[in-house]
C-alpha cells in the first residue's frame, strides 16, 4: 500500500512539473513571436524541479516517451528537456550542471518560433530555399538568448549548436566532434530519439526499442559513443513500464532496468490489479535461457513502482563467466550493442510496419 501511494505521489509530482513546463514554454513561445524580452526565471525553477523529480522516479521519462498531446513543438521542447536530463544523469551530471542541461533542453529549439508558422506547418516536402530558412532557427535562438546578457552566453551557445552533429553533418555551423558543446551533444541525441518515438504524418511512432535500433544502425556517426552509451544505459532498450513478450511466450512489464545488461531487465509476469492471483518476477540477467523477443506496448506509468526490493546482483570478476557475463561483454561497445539488438529483432522477422526509416 505504501509503495502504491508513493507511486501515486511521484506520478502527481511528475505531472505537475510536466504541465508547468508546458505552460511556461507556451508563454515563452508567444514572447519570442512578439520579439519581446525573455524572462527565464520561472523556467529555470521548473528545470530544477524536473531534475529532482527525475532523481526520484521514472514518471517524467515515461511521459516523454508517450505520444505528445497538444502543441507538437511545445511537447518536443518538454520531452527533449526530460530525455536530455536523463542522459545527463548517465554521464555523471548533477546539481547545477544537470539543471543547466535540463534548461537548455527545454529551450533548445526556442528559435523555431521565429520561423513563419506557414513554413513549420507545411504538409509537403520543403524546397531547398525553405529548408535553408528553417535551418537558420538555431541562429535565431542564439540571438534571442544572447539578449539576456553574458550570464546566459553558455545557453546561447548550446541553443546554437543543438543541431550540430559529431560527424560534421549538422547545422548551422557544420561543427564536428569536440567542437560541439557537451550539452548540445546530449540534447541533439535526445531530440532525434524523441522524434523517432513521436508520430509523424508519414509513419507511426516507433516503440523505444525500435528507435534505439534505428539510432544504432544508422545514426551512430552523428553522435559520440559516450553519449550514445549513456542513452542506452539510462533509457534502456526496453524502458520501465514497457510491455514485452518473452521467448517463453509469456508477456509482462519491465519493472527494473539493468545498465550492465540493457536488453535483460527485470520483468513481472502477471498483473495483481487485473485479478491475476499469480505474479512472477524474472531477472533476465540471471536467466540465460529466456530473452525478450519484442516490445508489445509502450511504457505505462502503472508499473513504475513494481520493482523488487533488492537490485539485480552483479557478478564479481572472480566468479566464473556465465552466459550473462559474456552477454554483458558484448554490450561494452556500441557496435556490439547494435549487433545484438539487430540479431534479437531480425531473428523474429520484421513486418513492413516495423522496418527501418530515416530519421526525420
Amino acid at each position: 500500500m505504501a509503495d502504491h501511494q508513493a507511486m501515486i505521489n511521484q506520478q502527481a509530482d511528475a505531472d505537475g512539473w510536466y504541465q508547468a513546463a508546458t505552460r511556461e514554454l507556451s508563454r515563452l513561445s508567444r514572447t519570442v513571436r512578439l520579439q519581446d524580452p525573455l524572462d527565464l526565471t520561472k523556467l529555470a525553477d521548473i528545470a530544477k524541479g524536473m531534475t529532482t523529480s527525475l532523481d526520484r522516479s521514472e514518471a517524467l521519462v515515461v511521459q516523454a516517451l508517450s505520444a505528445p498531446l497538444g502543441d507538437r513543438l511545445i511537447a518536443n521542447l518538454v520531452h527533449v528537456g526530460i530525455l536530455a536530463a536523463r542522459i545527463g544523469l548517465g554521464l555523471g551530471y548533477n546539481g547545477r550542471q544537470l539543471e543547466q542541461l535540463t534548461l537548455a533542453g527545454l529551450l533548445h529549439d526556442i528559435g523555431i518560433f521565429s520561423v513563419p508558422p506557414s513554413l513549420i506547418q507545411k504538409p509537403g516536402k520543403l524546397t531547398p530555399q525553405e529548408r535553408a530558412v528553417l535551418e537558420q532557427h538555431p541562429e535565431a535562438g542564439f540571438k534571442t538568448i544572447t539578449r539576456l546578457g553574458p550570464d546566459y552566453d553558455w545557453l546561447a551557445t548550446v541553443v546554437r549548436q543543438a543541431h550540430e552533429r559529431w560527424s560534421g553533418q549538422g547545422y548551422p555551423q557544420r561543427l564536428k566532434g569536440s567542437q560541439i558543446h557537451p550539452f548540445a551533444q546530449v540534447i541533439g541525441l535526445a531530440d532525434v530519439f524523441e522524434a523517432l518515438v513521436s508520430p509523424r504524418p508519414y509513419r507511426r511512432r516507433m516503440l523505444p526499442h525500435e528507435a534505439m535500433r534505428e539510432l544504432l544502425r544508422h545514426e551512430r556517426g552523428a553522435f559520440s559513443r559516450t553519449v550514445l552509451k549513456a542513452l542506452v544505459e539510462q533509457l534502456s532498450v526496453y524502458p520501465l513500464g514497457t510491455k514485452v513478450r518473452l521467448s517463453s511466450g509469456d508477456e509482462g512489464f519491465v519493472i527494473r532496468l539493468n545498465p550492465r545488461f540493457p536488453m535483460r531487465p527485470v520483468v513481472q509476469i502477471g498483473d495483481e490489479d487485473s485479478g491475476s492471483e499469480l505474479t512472477t518476477v524474472i531477472d533476465l540477467s540471471s536467466t540465460p535461457d529466456l530473452c525478450i523477443l519484442d516490445a508489445v506496448a509502450p511504457p505505462e506509468p502503472h508499473y513504475l513502482s513494481r520493482s523488487p526490493d533488492k537490485p539485480s546482483p552483479i557478478l564479481s570478476e572472480e566468479e566464473p563467466q556465465s552466459f550473462s557475463d559474456r552477454f554483458s561483454a558484448l554490450l561494452e561497445g556500441l557496435d556490439e550493442i547494435a549487433s545484438t539488438i539487430q540479431q534479437v529483432v531480425e531473428s523474429q522477422g520484421e513486418s513492413p510496419e516495423s522496418g527501418s526509416s530515416s530519421v526525420p
